[in-house]
């Protein structure tokens, strides 16, 4: 794994590779979605190890991606590197559901952790917490209207911002990944500076009546 930069940032931005248990569907077959058919994931306690205390300012605020199974695993972890929780950051309503083993799975979250205080020279305080926009086609790839929400609460003008685990090469940003396609930000996805509807391609998914056939099917309740 690639070192991490000798400097330090008061804005860490991280979308965990997260590992979940089992890769069977609902019905029996294979989960092509499951997140080690994409991407190399880690465990919670590998994500553990990593020394990102070393490179947070004094002062520092973390915003970190996690899926509702996860949130605990998540609150956790933002405290082994040396952070505190303090509440949700963004909430992403994907527009079209997965199965769930309990209700049907359409939102991920943004929590936002601190180290000492928010840092200061701060931008916009009235920012939107709720996105509600459809996924793009490669899997897991958060929108980028989030991190251009957080782009206008700490500019670029008073702080070292880095992304952990980015996917893509952004301006006013540091970037830090396993993931072997760093590229530039997808310009063609519209987002909110650009003042036009959201239009980005999204995953086809089932029906939600195929959906839950998948429950049917799996006779999740014996």
């Amino acid at each position: 794994m690639n070192p991490f930069p000798d400097k330090k940032y008061s804005v860490i931005y991280v979308d965990p590779p997260w590992t979940y248990k089992g890769r069977i569907n609902h019905n029996g077959s294979k989960l092509t979605g499951s997140a080690s058919d994409h991407y190399e994931v880690m465990s919670t306690e590998d994500l553990r190890s990593l020394d990102v205390k070393s490179i947070s300012e004094t002062n520092c605020c973390l915003f970190m991606w996690v899926s509702g199974p996860k949130l605990d695993e998540a609150v956790l972890l933002g405290q082994a590197w040396g952070f505190k929780y303090k509440t949700i950051a963004f909430v992403w309503d994907k527009v079209l559901p997965n199965v769930g083993f309990y209700t049907l799975s359409q939102c991920e979250i943004c929590l936002v952790f601190t180290r000492g205080c928010i840092p200061k020279n701060r931008g916009t305080r009235n920012e939107r917490q709720f996105l509600s926009k459809k996924r793009t086609k490669r899997h897991s790839e958060k929108p980028h209207d989030i991190r251009e929400r957080i782009n206008r609460m700490f500019p670029d003008t008073h702080h070292n911002r880095i992304e952990l685990f980015s996917r893509h090469i952004t301006p006013g940003w540091d970037v830090w990944g396993k993931d072997p396609i760093l590229e530039p930000s997808d310009t063609s996805e519209t987002s909110e500076t650009s003042g036009t509807s959201e239009t980005s391609e999204t995953i086809e998914m089932p029906e939600i009546s195929d959906a839950l056939n998948f429950w049917i099917s799996a006779d999740l309740f014996k």
